[in-house]
């Protein structure tokens, strides 16, 4: 990666941390928009660390808006047309239901999936065409908040080369993702919980598998999702209980996350993927973290956005439109007002709130439906599925991965409607 001009001393409007999607989309949107942007990256290029691959048709609107959705294209992003629900509570695998996810955002089509890295780069270079400035391989960034109004952010870090850099931008970036980094050096702290763990894996020579169709379902204690990202490429991802943490830690590992994919409820017990599939990235496995700040995300010359700002459980499959949400919304602010006080990011957060509490909300309701194992839980999927096929209005949660949350009917998000989904209570 190429930088733009010279860290050095001279006033800098904005300074970026973090060079993921919602930090690489900011400084490429405040850079086009006149706006001097330094960038920092800890990484010395992009790889695969297996994030966010996937994204909604709400959040590539967000992506059009900002000026970034190139970046998707002409970085393999690959559209999924059908959604197709197996699981092992359908009785024949060629009649569980498939998804039409084309027609939901007139002009943006289906859900995107892509390798991330090469997103982010392409991202990144935009900015720097734009001029700003993209700094990779930083280590020790400390960021320090203004102390009164007026004053200014302390930006201190280190370059790859060992040099020892401060800027004293009008304003912080902090985008740094789940390691929340900046927030904890300006006292905001992260409430969490973790219903269940995940693990990913980008595979090549799923040839016999379409390409267009995108997958997910449970059977036994997995709750799988197979992402199509075009030539015979896929992220395959795999949630399961937390008391199962270790099941592809040490040697072996890969093997046996790809030979769980050998299941009964797909059409062919799964050997278009578990036969076929050659890894052509890291094993990552996690644990599947809902955060909540407990301080302010916005201070004096400090704002978050994205998941350092707090995220929903990633089987929502959201995280990404929301970065791009957070970015286009905080960054309109940036350039179109010269008043950058906390106050005037009071409608970021007061939306901010509104979405997340719809996300988590529709988070709690795919997780208990669809990561929980075991044969009460497929019960429950079970009678689940018949009601939402007699009523179509209790497939309402499932519109949060397709449409804005704002759009999603009001009473998806009721207790009333959890207990009626369930016969019990979330």
């Amino acid at each position: 990666m190429s930088t733009n001009g010279a860290v050095g001393p001279g006033a800098v409007d904005v300074v970026v941390v973090g060079g993921g999607i919602a930090g690489a989309s900011a400084a490429s949107y405040l850079a086009m928009n006149g706006l001097s942007v330094v960038m920092l990256e800890k990484q010395e290029a992009y790889t695969d660390i297996v994030r966010g691959e996937w994204i909604a048709p709400w959040g590539m609107r967000e992506a059009q808006l900002l000026g970034v959705e190139d970046a998707f294209g002409l970085g393999g992003a690959w559209e999924i047309r059908e959604w197709t629900q197996w699981d092992e509570t359908t009785d024949d695998p060629h009649t569980a239901e498939t998804v039409d996810m084309t027609r939901f955002v007139p002009g943006v089509g289906g859900p995107l999936s892509f390798p991330h890295h090469t997103v982010c780069e392409l991202m990144a270079v935009q900015a720097v065409d734009y001029g700003a400035t993209v700094v990779m391989g930083v280590q020790k960034v400390h960021v320090t908040k203004a102390e009164k109004p007026g004053d200014l952010p302390a930006v201190r870090f280190t370059t790859a080369d060992g040099a020892d850099h401060e800027l004293r931008p009008r304003m912080v970036i902090g985008a740094t993702g789940r390691g929340c980094t900046i927030g904890r050096q300006i006292g905001v702290s992260m409430a969490t919980s973790v219903h269940h763990w995940g693990g990913g894996l980008r595979v090549e020579g799923l040839h016999d598998w379409p390409m267009d169709v995108q997958a997910m379902g449970t059977e036994g204690e997995k709750m799988f999702m197979v992402f199509p990202q075009g030539d015979g490429a896929a992220r395959l991802y795999i949630n399961f209980p937390t008391y199962n943490k270790h099941r592809y830690k040490g040697a072996g590992g890969v093997e046996r996350f790809i030979a769980d994919f050998e299941l009964d409820c797909l059409p062919d017990r799964g050997k278009s993927v578990y036969a076929a599939a050659t890894p052509i990235g890291p094993l990552k496995v996690w644990p599947s973290v809902a955060m909540f700040p407990e301080q302010p995300i916005v201070t004096d010359g400090v704002l978050l956005v994205g998941d350092e700002a707090g995220n929903a459980d990633t089987v929502l499959g959201t995280g990404l439109s929301c970065s791009l949400r957070d970015t286009r919304t905080v960054c309109e602010i940036l350039v179109e007002s010269q008043d950058w006080s906390p106050k005037a990011f009071e409608p970021y957060l007061a939306e901010r709130k509104f979405r997340m509490e719809r996300l988590h909300f529709g988070a709690s309701i795919i997780a208990k439906l669809h990561c929980e194992f075991g044969p009460e839980a497929a019960d429950r999927r079970r009678r689940v599925r018949e009601l939402m096929a007699d009523n179509f209005a209790a497939q309402v949660t499932g519109l949060l991965n397709m449409v804005p949350p704002e759009e999603v009917p009001d009473f998806g998000f009721s207790e009333f409607f959890a207990e009626r989904l369930f016969r019990e209570k979330v």
